[in-house]
């Protein structure tokens, strides 16, 4: 698309921000061309037809500036955000065809022109001990055969899997989140260091405008562009009732593969897994092997872990090593479960990096 005809595109999205059957209907009666439609706007000359359609909507015409594009384009160039239209070589191109796609996606980090075998993986906010190593596990695990982990870096296992997905260190795209806001809000703040993560390495995404604040609304909105995006859907935990599954809603809506991992009986956190997986609705997993094979992928060999010799070990250290057995941990989590103070804690963990027995990956990610 040539430069001008990208301005007045682009123009139309940060107008009508969401309002995407909208904007499809102005570019179909102008043939596609965004120039002529701002130009019809500014002399507030649009059909009745067209301007009943967009009845609420008196801001095309108050907005139909050359200034106000060009404090649009500034404000994104100052942020380091892009504008992916759905237009453009590298929207995704599974999402390009779900049901009214976004019209244009704004992107912090970037997105390729083809995306490794995207997955997306979500589950409950409050999520068990065992939720939590299994979502960094697998999605580890998933990443580091080669596979772009989705979420919504949400609380709970939404934000694990990203987790695990960075911790991927050799996929030099494992992970894209999906925001309910605009993408240069962080939401929860709490996941801010994941958010800088998944932008120098993967894409932070968002149908909404630069600025936006998250609102419920957006959500299950959102939650369509997590399973548009990707082949198939992993649930890790769930309630019975939860997000998600608004979630797998839209993956089978839009033909996409449901996969579940079971959970105990007894936990309300897996009520909804187990009850898809009963129903037929999800496909029951026990690893990562098994949703490879379903995409024909060949499972790569892992190198052997190196054997340990504790006797050699203080029992600040043989602790630590008993708690990345489990999985890979962060040094906040570590200081929490073992409450060590900071410097008994970087006194360990330094020395053990140093001996070859665990090693630090972006963000102060622990693992053996």
């Amino acid at each position: 698309m040539q430069e001008e005809a990208r301005r007045y595109r682009l123009w139309l999205s940060f107008v009508l921000g969401t309002a995407h059957a909208r904007i499809q209907a102005l570019l179909d009666a102008y043939e596609g061309d965004g120039k002529a439609v701002f130009r019809e706007a500014a002399l507030g000359c649009l059909p009745g037809a067209i301007q009943r359609e967009l009845e609420g909507n008196a801001l095309l015409h108050q907005k139909a500036s050359e200034a106000y594009i060009d404090q649009c384009l500034g404000y994104m160039a100052r942020h380091g955000i892009e504008a992916v239209l759905v237009e453009d070589e590298n929207y995704p191109m599974l999402l390009r065809h779900i049901y009214r796609p976004p019209t244009a996606l704004y992107v912090r980090g970037r997105l390729p022109k083809r995306i490794p075998l995207p997955l997306a993986m979500i589950g409950s906010r409050k999520c068990t001990d065992y939720g939590r190593q299994m979502a960094l596990e697998l999605s580890k695990e998933l990443a580091e055969q080669g596979v772009c982990v989705v979420s919504g870096l949400a609380y709970g296992i939404d934000c694990l899997c990203a987790q695990g997905a960075l911790a991927a260190e050799e996929n030099d795209f494992p992970t894209i989140a999906v925001l309910g806001g605009g993408v240069d809000v962080v939401y929860p703040a709490a996941n801010q260091r994941e958010y800088e993560q998944i932008v120098e390495r993967g894409a932070v995404v968002s149908e909404h405008l630069p600025g936006t604040k998250p609102m419920a609304a957006h959500f299950p909105q959102r939650n369509r562009i997590i399973s548009g995006i990707s082949r198939g859907v992993v649930v890790i935990e769930a309630a019975k009732q939860s997000g998600t599954s608004i979630t797998v809603d839209c993956a089978l809506e839009q033909g996409r593969d449901v996969f579940a991992l079971p959970g105990r009986l007894t936990d309300i956190t897996s009520e909804g897994a187990n009850r898809m997986i009963s129903e037929g609705t999800a496909k029951a997993v026990n690893g990562a092997k098994d949703i490879l094979e379903e995409y024909g992928v060949e499972i790569k060999a892992k190198t052997p872990a190196k054997t340990v010799d504790e006797s050699a070990l203080s029992f600040e250290q043989t602790l630590i090593l008993r708690l990345l057995q489990a999985g890979e941990r962060s040094a906040d989590d570590l200081a929490e479960m073992t409450g060590f103070s900071p410097s008994i804690l970087n006194f360990a963990l330094t020395d053990m990096e140093f001996s070859g027995i665990i090693k630090q990956s972006r963000g102060r990610l622990y693992s053996l």
